[in-house]
């Protein structure tokens, strides 16, 4: 496995982007030993970055957004399957393509329709293996459709008991569950155990439904002779160089079509009134500290504050869900384009990954970046995931990309101003990024 493919690999729990949430990674560890050292700009940032995160559950949290609607608005949406469309307003990366969409499970009243359809719908009889119920908590797949770079399942979890107490209601009709996961696959040996999110909304007091994404990246390598040297040497990951933790990877292709089972052992959500923590701190208030105060105090907070899930925080629930499924790629414009450029300072772009879902950069950096890609109308493509070498690509023009790598500080702090609507600055977002980007390109995908 390549140093580059290796720290691809390292990234895929971070969250907002690679390269912050590293940072955030590295802070809380040295906040716990007492290491932080913190100066300058880059230590404003840093604080406002981890300011009102509070704990490890938090930053997981950043990787979705998280907040429910009032059931009372969902008094007229049916419960009854297309998570996907219904959901496709506001999910990141939009409506996903129906041709290809393989449905798993209908409802009992709906089976009579049940058949090889042209979506590929499971029989009746196949249906009831995805609808699991442990506990108080019926879990239910609905709906699978597969890229080039992710798997998108759509996930219906029920309560007999009910959610009311538990979830967070604001307008904005976003929240997410985080489910423990163990994960087998075809094509690759051993198990891989995750928190993986569902991303979706309560639509009544009983019911949540959302849209678990796999991305390939997660489940494509293998560290388990890592993990084994370093146990035998009595070393952390801290002990080994990024670059001769390679040798232990294992990496692993991607086949066209393959089987997983999903085993989910916990369901966690966050609790409606958060428990109050002894001598907590405002945003406000932690901005008025200074770097040493602000250190000690991050330090005073339980260790309890920082676990996931956290008592303070999150309801969960724990059980025995248990799903077989096979998955294939069938997105018929999926392609990968080589462009394999770098610049003087090392930074550059290798190649970019396209479905109609989703484009995914391979880059080369040095630093603290920030990646930032236009269509070919010159409008920002958002990014899809926590990641921001993960874009949405649905709505846009994307025949040609304008792909620009920016320093960290020098975007969040100035560079993106000229992005806000209605700004006044008198220059245009692209003209800025073209004069101060750190690498730039522009990229003919043939679409």
């Amino acid at each position: 496995m390549q140093e580059n493919e290796l720290r691809r690999v390292l990234g895929t729990e971070l969250s907002p982007s690679s390269v912050i949430d590293a940072k955030i990674e590295e802070a809380y560890r040295s906040i716990r030993n007492g290491e932080v050292r913190r100066t300058g700009r880059k230590s404003q940032a840093a604080r406002r970055i981890l300011m009102g995160i509070g704990s490890v559950a938090a930053v997981f949290a950043l990787m979705v957004t998280f907040c429910v609607m009032n059931p009372v608005l969902a008094s007229g949406i049916p419960v009854l399957g297309g998570i996907f469309e219904k959901l496709s307003d506001w999910f990141p990366f939009g409506q996903l393509p129906e041709e290809g969409t393989v449905e798993l499970y209908q409802e009992q009243t709906d089976q009579g329709n049940a058949g090889d359809g042209v979506n590929g719908t499971q029989s009746a009889q196949d249906m009831s293996a995805y609808q699991q119920t442990s506990g108080d908590i019926t879990i239910t797949l609905t709906e699978v459709y597969a890229t080039n770079q992710a798997a998108y399942i759509g996930v219906r979890v029920s309560s007999a008991q009910g959610f009311s107490d538990r979830a967070v209601y604001t307008a904005d009709k976003r929240q997410n569950l985080g489910v423990e996961t163990a994960e087998y696959y075809s094509f690759r040996q051993g198990v891989i155990n995750r928190w993986r999110y569902i991303e979706g909304e309560f639509i009544d007091v009983h019911t949540f439904e959302g849209i678990m994404r796999i991305r390939y990246s997660e489940i494509d390598w293998d560290d388990r002779n890592y993990q084994q040297a370093l146990e035998e040497a009595g070393l952390t990951a801290d002990d080994i160089a990024t670059a001769d933790m390679a040798q232990y990877m294992e990496a692993y292709e991607i086949p066209k079509t393959f089987d997983m089972r999903l085993d989910i052992s916990n369901v966690v959500g966050e609790l409606a009134e958060p428990l109050p923590v002894e001598g907590a701190k405002s945003g406000e208030e932690q901005e008025r500290m200074t770097d040493e105060e602000w250190e000690a105090y991050m330090k005073s907070l339980p260790r309890e504050w920082y676990e996931y899930p956290s008592k303070y925080k999150n309801w969960w629930q724990e059980g025995d869900w248990s799903f077989e499924l096979t998955l294939t790629q069938k997105d018929n414009v999926s392609r990968v384009i080589e462009v394999n450029q770098i610049n003087e300072a090392g930074i550059g772009v290798r190649s970019i990954e396209l479905s109609s879902v989703e484009m995914t950069l391979d880059m080369i950096v040095s630093g603290l970046t920030s990646v930032v890609v236009l269509d070919a109308d010159g409008d920002k493509i958002d990014r899809g995931s926590s990641n921001e070498w993960e874009l949405a690509v649905a709505g846009h023009d994307i025949s040609k990309v304008y792909i620009y790598i920016c320093d960290f500080y020098e975007y969040r702090n100035e560079i993106r101003r000229y992005d806000i609507p209605g700004n006044d600055l008198g220059r245009s977002f692209q003209e800025v990024l073209e004069e101060r980007a750190l690498f730039k390109t522009v990229v003919e995908t043939g679409e």
